[in-house]
């Protein structure tokens, strides 16, 4: 087995087609196809059922695979740790939930930008912890802001705060009663305050059909400034234009929701990100 082997048999798991994997590593597909079966060869074993419609990794498949991440994550530590200078330098990836990107957020990225002019911080948006935690594993990520109880084994709590949640409507006087008769505008399944939101309305015997589905956090406040619907989120989120909603205070109801910053538990960690780190517990973000 060939270390490149490695990167081929993600790439097919990854994607589940080889003709994609092939494209996606600059390869031939005769390539990809003759280097599996030699890895098949080689340790007597069937690593990917072959369909019409694709492959799909057997029992054996799935544990090579797993191997394969662990190994793909040690190889890139140990570029990042043999090249890595004692400054902070090169890029730091940051994921983030749309819920956690407060002003005081913006002001750190900024401080961190004048102390460190020489990172550059790539920012990857998601509704779903689920797929930052995902990122984090497969090293796209350095590290990455998470909501509600998605912290699993594998990761590490660098920093956590607190988070009350509310109703949020277009600036009104109408009561918190009245609300039952509107729409409420959510994330996709998988989004933390989808499920209060679900929660709540089967708690308040209130139907959950009425739910507006949407993908970013402008479309969300749109939603909610325009009238027709109201959601469950953090007071931070109407930050830049709280004169345009009402906020109704759910705390008697609704525990506090935690967001964390995590890391993978076991990585390696740059100058960049350590420093980041540091900004972070020093300043905080508050909501």
């Amino acid at each position: 087995m060939e270390l490149s082997d490695i990167d081929i048999m993600l790439a097919v798991g990854r994607t589940g087609k080889i003709s994609q994997a092939a494209k996606d590593l600059n390869y031939a597909q005769s390539n990809v196809t003759t280097r599996i079966k030699k890895l098949e060869e080689e340790y007597q074993v069937q690593l990917f059922d072959r369909s019409s419609k694709g492959v799909n990794p057997t029992e054996k498949g799935k544990q090579f695979l797993a191997y394969a991440a662990r190994i793909h994550s040690l190889l890139y530590d140990l570029e990042q740790e043999m090249t890595d200078p004692k400054e902070p330098f090169g890029t730091l990836r940051i994921g983030i939930v749309e819920t956690a990107a407060s002003r005081r957020f913006i002001e750190i990225l900024n401080e961190y930008q004048i102390r460190y002019p020489n990172v550059s911080i790539s920012l990857v948006n998601a509704t779903s912890p689920k797929v930052l935690r995902h990122k984090i594993e497969s090293s796209e990520l350095d590290g990455a802001f998470i909501s509600g109880a998605c912290v699993k084994e594998g990761l590490k709590v660098e920093y956590e705060m607190q988070d009350t949640v509310h109703i949020i409507s277009k600036q009104t006087e109408t009561p918190l009663e009245s609300f039952c008769q509107l729409s409420w505008v959510v994330f996709s399944q998988g989004c933390p305050y989808r499920e209060i939101t679900e929660k709540f309305l089967a708690e308040e015997g209130l139907s959950a059909k009425k739910l507006i589905e949407v993908s970013t956090m402008e479309n969300l406040l749109s939603c909610v400034e325009s009238g027709i619907a109201v959601t469950i989120m953090p007071c931070s989120v109407v930050h830049n234009k709280p004169e345009a909603y009402s906020v109704h205070n759910l705390s008697d109801v609704l525990t506090p929701t935690t967001t964390t910053f995590v890391r993978g538990e076991n990585r390696y960690v740059s100058s960049a990100l350590q420093q980041f780190i540091s900004l972070l517990n020093d300043k905080g973000i508050t909501f």
